[in-house]
């Protein structure tokens, strides 16, 4: 078995730019909301764009604080794939949050839908991770990364949607902590997935 270390600073980076992340998905849910028409189609796909790169680039990020002693590298094609994943996972996001009305079923549905996102792009990147021998796969963690996404995917949904309205400072300092709750789940997958 390969022993692996990880850069705590690099680690610490990774965790402020999935905070960073979800501040932005916070406020872009604000600025779909308020807005109408092509101004709110914008703001969602620009929100959504950005939302999904900044989960997927802590991803990438905390993927490259890991330090294994031997050759690796990326395939192409996969890593695109995992960024293209996020992305349309945070456009569903934003969409759902946007609408009039988040009852139960539709929340519970939206974690699904974002959770299996996040858990798909997570797992494609790491199968984008080439080098010999492999990865050897503990199902106990897998699963248990699963749960956590599917739980911070319910919460922060939940979060989005009942702090998309209000601009004043109690709003966003509420983002602000909301981010950080958000930002320290995202990253618990991906390091429980790791």
């Amino acid at each position: 078995m390969l022993v692996t270390s990880y850069d705590s600073f690099t680690v610490i980076v990774s965790i402020l730019v999935a905070m960073l992340a979800s501040f932005t998905a916070l406020d872009m849910a604000g600025r779909v909301a308020t807005s109408t028409g092509k101004v709110a189609l914008i703001w969602l796909f620009g929100g959504g764009f950005a939302m999904g790169v900044g989960i997927w680039a802590m991803h990438f990020i905390g993927m490259l604080s890991m330090t294994m002693e031997m050759v690796m590298s990326y395939d192409a094609s996969l890593t695109g794939v995992s960024m293209a994943i996020a992305v349309i996972a945070s456009i569903f996001a934003l969409w759902l949050v946007c609408q009039g009305e988040l009852p139960l079923k539709k929340l519970l549905g939206g974690a699904l839908v974002l959770g299996s996102g996040v858990v798909a792009m997570h797992y494609t990147g790491m199968a984008a991770l080439m080098f010999s021998p492999g990865i050897s796969w503990n199902w106990g963690w897998i699963a248990l990364s699963v749960v956590i996404a599917l739980v911070a995917s319910g919460a922060a949904l939940w979060l989005a949607f009942n702090l998309r309205d209000g601009t004043t400072g109690r709003t966003t300092l509420l983002r602000v902590g909301a981010s950080v709750v958000m930002g320290c789940a995202i990253a618990g997958m991906h390091y429980t997935g790791m």
